[in-house]
């Protein structure tokens, strides 16, 4: 099974101590293995970027993209289908947040319907199934 990855797995797994940490981090193995088949998209190596600048760790932040790139097997680019149907996804879900609404877009265009996320909104979009690290 295809399973979309979001960003606040990456960012768990790499952050301090909290409760997600471990789950996030045996995921990722998984996903190094083999045992799970992840995609993600280039928003959300984006959305790394920009956390990461925001709280100036950008040094930090860019290891964890360059990371990211080589534990994930392929990261989906955003097309402006994916960005047209965000805008659709929002005006349906008001509460979902632009870049999860363009992770979204992304999967349904291309047919992805489970994704790890702690990100209780995406249950609100009809043919996502949101799990999360166990």
């Amino acid at each position: 099974m295809r399973v979309f990855l979001d960003a606040n797995i990456v960012m768990y797994a790499a952050g301090r101590a909290h409760p997600h940490k471990e789950p996030a981090i045996r995921l990722l193995r998984q996903v190094v293995q083999g045992e799970c088949q992840a995609i993600s998209d280039t928003e959300m190596l984006q959305e790394l970027l920009y956390r990461y600048w925001h709280v100036k760790l950008l040094e930090e932040g860019l290891r964890l993209v360059d990371q990211a790139i080589q534990i994930i097997p392929l990261i989906l680019p955003v097309a402006k289908a994916d960005v047209l149907l965000a805008k659709d996804l929002m005006t349906q879900h008001p509460a979902v947040p632009p870049r999860d609404a363009v992770h979204a877009a992304v999967m349904l265009n291309h047919g992805i319907t489970h994704l790890y996320s702690y990100d209780h909104h995406f249950d609100a979009i009809p043919g996502l199934k949101r799990l999360e690290p166990s």
